[in-house]
C-alpha cells in the first residue's frame, strides 16, 4: 500500500482504542512494514491494549527538556530532542511504538501536543504506515498535530454527538480523507452520514473484547475467528491495507 498516516478519532468512549488495537494487529498480520503506532492519548490506552507496559514517553522527553532549560542548557536542546525521541521510540520486530504519556512537570515549555507534532516531523518519514490513536475530542486536530495525516477514521457509537464530532473534524482537516466506522452497532442503526464521508463498515458488540479488557489482556491475543477482528480486517481491506 502507499504511505499512509491514519488518525483514529472521535468523541470519548466510542471505542477508538479498541479499534486502533485491532487495526494495528491487522496491519501486522498483513505484513505492513515498517509500521509506527502512536499512542497519542496521555492515559496510554493503546499501549495497554496491545500488551505493552508503561515506559519512556513523549511526556518524559518533555520533562527532560524542561529540566535542561532550567539548567540553562538550551543551546544543545535540538540535538537532545532528537536523541530523546529515539529513546522514547519502542522498537519491536513487527512495529514501533511512540506513546504520549503523562507529564510530571508543570509549565508551558514545549506543550505535549506541540512535542508530538515535532516528533512526527522527526520520525514519521521513516515509516510506510503510521497509525495514531488520538485522544478524545478534537484538541489534537485543533492544534494541527495531525498535519501529516493522510486519512482520518472517525469512530461512531450511534449518538448524534459522535456524528457531530465527525462533521466538525471533517471541516477541520479538509481536504484530508475522512471515513467513519460504526462501533458496537450495525450500519442500519446509524443515523445518516453526509455523502462525502465514507462509511467503511461496522464492528459488532463483542463479549470477548469486554472480557479481555476486564482481565487486562492484550487484544492482540484475540482468536483469529473473533467476529470484531474479522470486521476490522474487512475495514482494513476497504482502505487498501492489504500488505
Amino acid at each position: 500500500m502507499e504511505k499512509e498516516v491514519i488518525a483514529v478519532c472521535g468523541k470519548g468512549g466510542v471505542g477508538k482504542t479498541v479499534f486502533s488495537a485491532l487495526l494495528s494487529r491487522t496491519l501486522i498480520d498483513a505484513g505492513i512494514r515498517p509500521l509506527l503506532l502512536i499512542d497519542a492519548d496521555p492515559v496510554g490506552g493503546l499501549t495497554a491494549a496491545i500488551g505493552e507496559g508503561p515506559g519512556y514517553s513523549l511526556a518524559g522527553v518533555r520533562d527532560q527538556l524542561i529540566a535542561s532549560a532550567r539548567r540553562k542548557e538550551a543551546a544543545d536542546m535540538a540535538n537532545q530532542l532528537e536523541y530523546l525521541l529515539l529513546e522514547a521510540l519502542v522498537e519491536r520486530d513487527n512495529y514501533s511504538l511512540l506513546a504520549m504519556g503523562h507529564s510530571a512537570e508543570k509549565g508551558c515549555f514545549c506543550p505535549a501536543n506541540e512535542l508530538l507534532r515535532s516528533s512526527m516531523d522527526h520520525i514519521v518519514s521513516k515509516f510506510s504506515v503510521v497509525l495514531i490513536d488520538a485522544e478524545a475530542g478534537i484538541e489534537q486536530i485543533n492544534r494541527d498535530v495531525t498535519h501529516h495525516v493522510t486519512r482520518v477514521i472517525c469512530i461512531l457509537d450511534g449518538s448524534q454527538r459522535s456524528i457531530d464530532t465527525v462533521l466538525l473534524i471533517a471541516k477541520m482537516v479538509d481536504p484530508v480523507r475522512v471515513s467513519a466506522v460504526a462501533n458496537r452497532l450495525t450500519v442500519k442503526d446509524l443515523n445518516q452520514l453526509p455523502e462525502d464521508i465514507e462509511l467503511l463498515g461496522s464492528v459488532p458488540e463483542n463479549e470477548a473484547i469486554r472480557k479481555f479488557d476486564r482481565e487486562g489482556r492484550s487484544l492482540w491475543e484475540l482468536p483469529e475467528d473473533n467476529e470484531a477482528l474479522r470486521a476490522v480486517r474487512s475495514i482494513a481491506l476497504a482502505i487498501g491495507c492489504e500488505g
